[in-house]
């Protein structure tokens, strides 16, 4: 849909209220609770609230695993291996269907990044020899093992979004943070957020807040979420 053809929510209460002005009086007064439910219906519409996934049961936290019991198959997200691959690719330059260290070379100065020869090295260190598909898939599996899986966090940050929107306002976590729980110092909970996507304000009066969604996909590993 062009922006030419784009209806908003102002443009439909204005025809709302147009048509409703065109009436004529009713002996029968319209109930205020079905226009309520109408105008909820399209607020909902213009204002999506986030759908935070629904479990059966409560909640239970994802299963301590060593690396030395992790299976690929078994225990990583199908939708995260997918991801996973894509990266791959990004990093395999010549098409070979390995990461080489001239790969990395190059992927890390395309993205503006410095890297030595004893940093590449120390990085193909890790991984198996050669680093292939199943071999990248492994390794990055072992490296978040212990992180969260998506749903899990999301439904850890959705606490305090009390009305759906998928945003949290930036200062309140921040207030979160460093007044309660394990207290963070102020520059510890700066580095925490620091990779926190802001969502674009719609005026320059709104405050800064953060898109939790995006931050949680940012954050978490690849494993499968814990079975109910």
């Amino acid at each position: 849909m062009t922006s030419e053809h784009a209806i908003s929510y102002e443009d439909l209460e204005k025809r709302r209220q147009k048509v409703a002005a065109s009436r004529k009086p009713s002996p029968i007064q319209p109930q205020l609770e079905s226009e309520s439910e109408a105008m909820q219906a399209i607020h909902e519409i213009f204002n999506p609230s986030l759908k935070i996934p629904v479990r059966e049961g409560p909640f239970r936290a994802p299963d301590i695993i060593v690396p030395e019991d992790f299976n690929v198959e078994r225990d990583v997200d199908i939708k995260k291996l997918a991801e996973l691959k894509e990266v791959f690719l990004l990093f395999d330059t010549d098409c070979d269907g390995l990461i080489s260290k001239a790969d990395l070379r190059f992927t890390f100065a395309a993205l503006g990044c410095e890297t030595s020869e004893e940093q590449l090295e120390e990085m193909l260190k890790e991984a198996k020899d050669p680093l292939d598909l199943d071999a990248f898939v492994e390794l990055m599996s072992f490296r978040t093992v212990e992180l969260d899986p998506e749903d899990v966090l999301l439904e850890a940050w959705s606490k305090w979004d009390l009305y759906g929107t998928g945003k949290i306002d930036e200062k309140m976590m921040y207030e979160e943070l460093t007044s309660f729980g394990d207290k963070l110092s102020l520059s510890e909970a700066t580095e925490a957020l620091r990779h926190a996507p802001l969502v674009k304000p719609k005026c320059l009066d709104d405050p800064p807040m953060i898109d939790y969604p995006a931050f949680c996909h940012l954050l978490c590993g690849v494993r499968k979420p814990p079975s109910n």
